[in-house]
Order: structure tokens, then C-alpha cells, then sequence
């Protein structure tokens, strides 16, 4: 066989999806932070796909067909993969990125995904607490609704600062996603402190 021959025969791996190449229902205005508390404040859910299964949700996302998921669903049946979750076994796989897996989570458990880059922030919100522990934590408050901050955080479901930040800021405390980098960004480039003139967001 040629090296043409076998460069020909090799099948072609497509890279995991990743988070840019879904449309996610992302939080980018006030007004949408707004009716989201709303939607809390009131019991009801935040996304219409909120505790499905998660190889479900992504099938609903496109972001894995339903042949994907069939055969996903297959190998996680099996006694050798079933200790892992669908999810987990999707990254391990390399079929999705991690942050697809987080946001798909987010959605599963109804934690809502806000564009800190893109969000207005009031400077009365992130006074609420101060630059250099938002720094440290790597926290950005982004609403104040129903007496509760609303706190954008890199992973949701690892978060165990709540406590903390309720002292500090006399609020109750809501985790949202954001991704770490955006976080980064935000906290090295648009947010300057309390001292600054500049509106964040």
C-alpha cells in the first residue's frame, strides 16, 4: 500500500465540538437578567430544556445527532462505561468540548449563562463587593433582584463560596455561568474598581 493508499484508507477525526459553535441561550442585557430572577422568584424554569438528560439536550442543540447519541447511550449501557456519566463520556471521547459539557449542565440544572462582556453593569452592583475579592475569587456580581446578587462564576456546580459573598454583600447569593476567560478579561480590562468613572459593561 502506498502512503497515498494509506493517508486515503485513515478515516479523518473531527475535532470535539466547542462552545462557539453553539447557540446557547445566553444572558446579555439587563432585561433578560430581570426576567430570568422573575422566572426564579416566581418557582418556574429558566430554559424550556431545564432537567432533561444532557445527551438530550445536545441533541436539541444540534450539537450531537441522534445517531451520536444512540450509539453514546450504547457504550455508556455497557458494565465498563456505565460508572461514567453520558456527559463526561462525550469530552472523554472527544466528541465535545468541556465548556459544551458546563453550559449543557447549566441548562440541565437551570443556572443561567451571562455575557459579562456584553452586559451593562450598574457600578452600585459591583460595589457590592469589592475589586480585589472579586479578583481573588474570580466572581463577577453582574444583578441585584428580589434582594439576591446574582454572581457570575466559572463552575456553577463547583461554587462553595456562597456564604462568603452573602456576608459580605447582605444578599442572598445566585450563581451564573460565565466562561473563566471572559471572567479574566472583565476583571483585568472592564472593571477598574470602585474608583473608576468608567460603566462597566
Amino acid at each position: 500500500m502506498s502512503y497515498a493508499d494509506e493517508k486515503h484508507s485513515t478515516p479523518q477525526v473531527a475535532p470535539p465540538v466547542g462552545a462557539g459553535q453553539v447557540s446557547w441561550p445566553v444572558i446579555r442585557t439587563q432585561k433578560e437578567l430581570s426576567q430570568t430572577a422573575e422566572a426564579f422568584h416566581g418557582g418556574g424554569h429558566v430554559y424550556a430544556l431545564q432537567g432533561k438528560k444532557i445527551g438530550e439536550i445536545l441533541n436539541a442543540l444540534q450539537v450531537i445527532d441522534d445517531k451520536i447519541l444512540h450509539a453514546v447511550e450504547q457504550h455508556h449501557s455497557t458494565k465498563k462505561n456505565n460508572s461514567k456519566p453520558i456527559g463526561q463520556l462525550l469530552v472523554h471521547m472527544g466528541i465535545i468540548e468541556q465548556e459544551v459539557l458546563t453550559r449543557a449542565l447549566c441548562i440541565q440544572s437551570g443556572v443561567p449563562m451571562v455575557d459579562v462582556l456584553a452586559i451593562n453593569i450598574p457600578h452600585d452592583v459591583l460595589d457590592r463587593i469589592p475589586h480585589e475579592r472579586a479578583y481573588e475569587k474570580q466572581v463577577i456580581p453582574v444583578g441585584v433582584y428580589h434582594k439576591t446578587l446574582y454572581l457570575a462564576v466559572p463552575d456553577p456546580a463547583a461554587f462553595t463560596d456562597q456564604h462568603h459573598f452573602a456576608f459580605m454583600s447582605k444578599l442572598g447569593i445566585k450563581p451564573v455561568f460565565s466562561p473563566p476567560l471572559a471572567i479574566d478579561t472583565f476583571l483585568n480590562s472592564k472593571w477598574t474598581g470602585a474608583s473608576s468613572d468608567i460603566w462597566a459593561g
